[in-house]
Parts: structure tokens; C-alpha cells; sequence
């Protein structure tokens, strides 16, 4: 970490999901550890189209955000870096989100990748988020709406 770095990239490992479970748990507290782990190992894989776990974390090695990335296809036939936040914890300013941004293109340019997706909840995207977001080239693109599904039929209306 050298000048405003102030969070360091982990790759997240089978062998340590433990390390930031206790993040995830806080929001996500239907999460076993058990759950976690098998999580954590169905999501990370090298090769060709590699995926993995990762989280930001400070001086004291604390996770403040715990993050997934994939190699995608898409419609046009090329690939693309999603990054998807799966746990963060908020502290004032933009650090936080320029060390993701940071690490984002750096995997990118590593995997050849010309595009990058980042999926971040809504209640995680402050308004100066939004800002150092678009200094980063980034733009709000699609809306993701979440529902439960019915699991017994209902009756029509």
C-alpha cells in the first residue's frame, strides 16, 4: 500500500474463506460457515475463464469489502470482468471504491479484458460513489430489480 492506498487486495482462497466470514456473516447472517466455504470453493477456479473471491482490507489486514469476479461472455461475442460486492463496509470518502476500481482494472488489463461490469447493492453506492465512479469512466448501465419467487400458485386476480 503506498500513498491514498490505504486497503490492500486478498484473493480469497478455499483454504482461508474463514478470514472474512465474520464480514459476510454481519450481512448476511442466514450464512453458515459451512455454506460460506463451499461458496468460496465453487467460485474459484483459474484457467480460461477464472473466477474468484476477493476482499479489500486495511493496514491490519480487516476486511471492509469481500467482492466475487468472474470472466463473462457477452453478447457480442467478447469477454468481460463482472465484479459483484457481496459484503462492504462503509467508511467516509472514496477509498474504499477507488481501491476497487484500482483492482478492477488492474485484473483486467491482466486478463486482456476491454470491459468491466462492477454490481455493487444500492445502499453501498454513496453519492460520492457515484462520482468517483464516473472520474473512472464508469457509468450507471442497467437497473437489477430482486424479488422472492411465489412457490405456491396463486389465484389470478
Amino acid at each position: 500500500m503506498t500513498g491514498d492506498d490505504i486497503f490492500e487486495v486478498a484473493r480469497i482462497a478455499p483454504a482461508g474463506a474463514d478470514t472474512v466470514f465474520s464480514l459476510v456473516a454481519m450481512l448476511h447472517p442466514e450464512v453458515t460457515p459451512e455454506g460460506w466455504a463451499e461458496f468460496v470453493r465453487d467460485n474459484s477456479q483459474d484457467g480460461a475463464r477464472p473466477r474468484g473471491v476477493f476482499a479489500l482490507r486495511d493496514a491490519r489486514a480487516m476486511p471492509h469489502a469481500v467482492f466475487t469476479f468472474r470472466v463473462a461472455q457477452t453478447i457480442a461475442g467478447g469477454a468481460a470482468l463482472e465484479i459483484s460486492e457481496l459484503a462492504m463496509l462503509r467508511l467516509p470518502g472514496t477509498h474504499l471504491v477507488n481501491a476497487l476500481l484500482r483492482f478492477a482494472n488492474q485484473l483486467a488489463v491482466e486478463l486482456d479484458l476491454p470491459r468491466i461490469a462492477i454490481s455493487l447493492e444500492r445502499s453501498a453506492a454513496w453519492p460520492q460513489d457515484h462520482d468517483a465512479l464516473q472520474r473512472s469512466g464508469f457509468q450507471v448501465d442497467r437497473m437489477m430489480v430482486l424479488g422472492r419467487a411465489q412457490l405456491a400458485p396463486t389465484a389470478p386476480n
